[in-house]
């Protein structure tokens, strides 16, 4: 292994105290250099022309001399280049592989029953084989209110006797490493949106420009050039009037001010900590960023974040829009032939034209609209709960209105010919919506040709006593009979009274109360 190398102002020492008379062993001793080591400069110095006797002026000119060819002594060759020797090639080609680690070649070579250690060879191919060049990188500085940064990671928080994992979100400023932390269950698109929301209004105004990760919630396709913005983060981008930049795939260096905060956060907020709830750990996280972390002095910046922000950020960043955000869910949905589509397991109908094709869904709290080749095809109220339907009688086809229209007629007068009670139960399922229920009561209507209009209208009544139109119900009623007792219940009337029954009958007014005489 080469020896460390003097520096040049230690080199100067050794030939002064050289010129002074000083032995090898006194150099050495005082040097911190092997004696083999100082004869080896003392050699290259005598060859630039250095004497016992020489001068300052002597000196200076050699040790110029040396600057320029160079001071460092040939490397002594050690046991472990000595052995490594035979399989330079082999290192070489190896290292033309794919994949190819350090760890791998040592691997590789102790197979071939070459044992040194993992050092010993990293050191032999970076001195011979390929040697390491210095990793070079820029870096960038943004002006206030510029740049934000945003990374998200997990945390393994304990609350009590639970652990739980969470996300943490981190964004900071660029200018003042001035940050906000928000620990959420789920990385999802609502989760991503509402922290954003959340670190505006913590800071009281917006960065110009916001550099992420190419995770799925802010962009759909990473492109370096030409990314494809999600489109509920698009919105968020528009209402706030930022710019969304998307970082380079795999390239965390481009965001470095926020890439090692999820780990720091890690470390003081969570390690060895216990909280009530994740409404305490989120309260306990806005604390930590504004009155420890932010009040700590940065080894970059030599400021505390917190006073850096109020003094020179929080002024240059863009005013918070006066209307809040109402986030919305994009989603993409097919229109089936029956003139809907499915979001958020409700049904939402659209014009004939639109059937068999693939739309995009963009819902709000209270509305849904539908886009069709990014124009707007139809608005409709949002379903309130699942499984509504919110159809809209126009969409259909006029033959088929004129159809659906007519039809509920028919069913109401055949179930006035078949019976009262009959009627009453079309009349009910037809009241709440007659085109989605007109299968249902032609169902109804069938069941008189299997039972009969009677049984039918008995079994209608019966139901209705209970306010009850399944047609499971009614089927099971068809196929089991009315209980005996409802029978019994309708069936008995008083009989009439015989002349002979009637002369045991008072008055109703021999039963008044009458005063008694004392």
């Amino acid at each position: 292994m080469a020896r460390r190398p003097i520096p040049m102002i230690e080199l100067d020492e050794l030939l002064y105290r050289w010129q002074q008379g000083h032995t090898i062993s006194q150099l050495s001793r005082s040097l911190g250099q092997s004696r083999q080591t100082v004869r080896k400069y003392l050699r290259m110095a005598e060859k630039h022309g250095l004497s016992r006797d020489g001068d300052q002026v002597q000196r200076s000119r050699v040790l110029a001399a040396m600057r320029v060819a160079g001071v460092k002594p040939q490397a002594q060759s050690s046991p472990s280049h000595r052995r490594l020797a035979p399989y330079q090639e082999q290192i070489r080609c190896w290292l033309a592989e794919p994949d190819m680690t350090m760890k791998q070649i040592w691997r590789l070579l102790r197979e071939r029953g070459v044992k040194l250690s993992y050092p010993s060879v990293k050191r032999y191919v970076h001195s011979t084989v390929a040697p390491a060049t210095p990793r070079v990188t820029v870096r960038i500085e943004t002006p206030p209110g510029q740049q934000a940064q945003v990374d998200f990671g997990s945390a393994r928080v304990r609350f009590g006797a639970t652990v739980r994992q969470l996300w943490v979100f981190v964004l900071t400023l660029s200018f003042s490493r001035h940050r906000f932390v928000r620990f959420v269950e789920r990385q999802d698109l609502p989760s991503w949106l509402d922290c954003h929301v959340r670190a505006f209004e913590f800071f009281g105004g917006v960065p110009k420009t916001v550099l992420l990760d190419n995770l799925k919630a802010g962009v759909v396709r990473p492109d370096l050039y030409d990314p494809t913005i999600n489109r509920a983060y698009a919105e968020l981008e528009r209402h706030y009037g930022f710019v969304a930049d998307p970082a380079k795939v795999a390239t965390p260096e481009h965001k470095g001010k926020v890439e090692r905060q999820v780990p720091v956060v890690r470390q003081q907020l969570v390690a060895g900590r216990s909280y009530v709830d994740l409404a305490d750990l989120n309260q306990k996280a806005l604390l930590w960023c504004r009155e420890q972390v932010g009040r700590e002095i940065h080894g970059t910046t030599c400021e505390a974040p917190m006073t850096r922000f109020e003094q020179l950020e929080q002024p240059a960043l863009l005013p918070l829009p006066a209307q809040p955000f109402d986030p919305p869910t994009w989603a993409e949905a097919r229109v089936h032939p029956d003139h809907h589509l499915v979001f958020d397991r409700s049904y939402y109908s659209l014009p004939t034209r639109f059937v068999g094709k693939r739309v995009w869904v963009r819902a709000t709290r209270r509305l849904v609209e539908i886009y069709c080749d990014d124009v707007l095809a139809k608005t409709h109220p949002r379903a309130t709960r699942r499984g509504t339907w919110v159809t809209d009688p126009n969409d259909y086809p006029e033959a088929a209105k004129a159809f659906l229209l007519a039809h509920p007629a028919y069913c109401r007068k055949k179930a006035a010919e078949l019976g009262p009670h009959v009627a009453r139960m079309i009349g009910k399922l037809l009241a709440d919506h007659a085109i989605r229920n007109l299968r249902k009561a032609q169902s109804v209507l069938r069941l008189a040709d299997k039972y009969g209009p009677k049984r039918l209208d008995e079994a209608c009544d019966y139901l209705l006593h209970f306010g009850a139109t399944e047609l499971r119900r009614l089927t099971h009623v068809l196929e089991n009979g009315i209980p005996l007792y409802w029978k019994s219940t309708q069936e008995l009337s008083p009989a009439p009274l015989t002349e002979q029954a009637l002369g045991f009958l008072h008055p109703a007014d021999s039963f008044a109360a009458k005063e008694v005489g004392r």
